[in-house]
Order: structure tokens, then sequence, then C-alpha cells
């Protein structure tokens, strides 16, 4: 169901946004207009092939980095990985980074006890010199999936944070 609004908080809507979107970098344009449209409903099927999720993962990455060279930023300013769990322990996050290349990736999610929930994407903004990072998911996830792919973007952040890696 669409929420009703009125003609007056509408036009207010949309002139929050204008503001918004005049103070904002570059970068941070491209990775809004990147995420924008509605996040996958729960509900589709789990596991996805690892063929499915390279495929997936591989055209995002590709369709953001040609995003950033549209507006002039450089493309190795972006990088992503899976995020997956073992049946074992299906509260801790692992990670598989594309740059590693299809062949590790599938070796990775290859195994049966293994499902991919998503992706983290990490840009680094160059005009305020600053790392961002945000998920991209593959399929609709419940509230547990969601958790865990939160954790994944703490750890990834602390993990950044550790090794002070900036493009």
């Amino acid at each position: 169901m669409v929420r009703f609004y009125s003609r007056a908080a509408r036009r207010n809507l949309k002139a929050g946004s204008k503001k918004m979107e005049e103070n904002m970098s570059t970068a941070a344009r491209v990775r809004r207009q990147f995420r924008l449209g509605r996040n996958p409903k729960p509900g589709e099927s789990l596991p996805l092939h690892p063929r499915v999720v390279w495929e997936r993962a591989y055209t995002a990455l590709e369709r953001f980095r040609t995003m950033m060279s549209l507006e002039k930023l450089s493309p190795k300013h972006v990088d992503a990985a899976i995020v997956f769990i073992e049946e074992s322990n299906p509260d801790q996050p692992h990670f598989v980074l594309l740059s590693e290349g299809e062949d590790r990736v599938r070796e990775e999610l290859s195994s049966p006890d293994v499902i991919a929930l998503g992706m983290l994407f990490r840009q680094f903004d160059a005009e305020k010199k600053q790392q961002s990072t945000f998920p991209y998911l593959f399929v609709g996830l419940n509230e547990r999936g969601m958790a865990v792919l939160k954790k994944a973007a703490e750890i990834q952040c602390k993990y950044a944070a550790l090794t002070k890696d900036v493009n």
C-alpha cells in the first residue's frame, strides 16, 4: 500500500531531497543512484548456485564501476566482497573478495553447507577522504540474515580502520 502524502508534504519532501543532494559529494550521489529501488523481498529460494552468485555479484560491481566512470570518478575506488554463512555457525559471516576471481568464489561457495547472503561494497570518496561500506542483497533476507549482514559490515569497517586500507 502506498502512503498518502498531501501536496504540501510531497513538496517538502522533494525540497528536502534536493537540498540533501546539493550537499552530497559526487561519490555519494553515485552510491545513492546505485542503491535506488527496492530490495528483494524475502521468500526467494536459498541457497543460490555459485555460478548465479558470481554472475549477480560481478554484474553489480561492473554496473557500479561504470556509474563511477561516467561521473569521472576512479572505478578502482570500489571493491566488493561476497558475504556467506556456513550451516554449522549461521550467525558468523565469512567473506570472499571478488578481486580473488571467479574460481575462488566458486570454490568457497560450492560447499553444500554454504549460503551466500549478499555483498558488501566499499567505496572510497576522494572528495571527503572517507570509506563507505554498504550492503547489496542477492535475495530478500529475514531479520536474522540482515543482522548477519550488518555484523559483516561492522567487521569489515573495523578491519579497514585497523589496516588503514584506503585506495
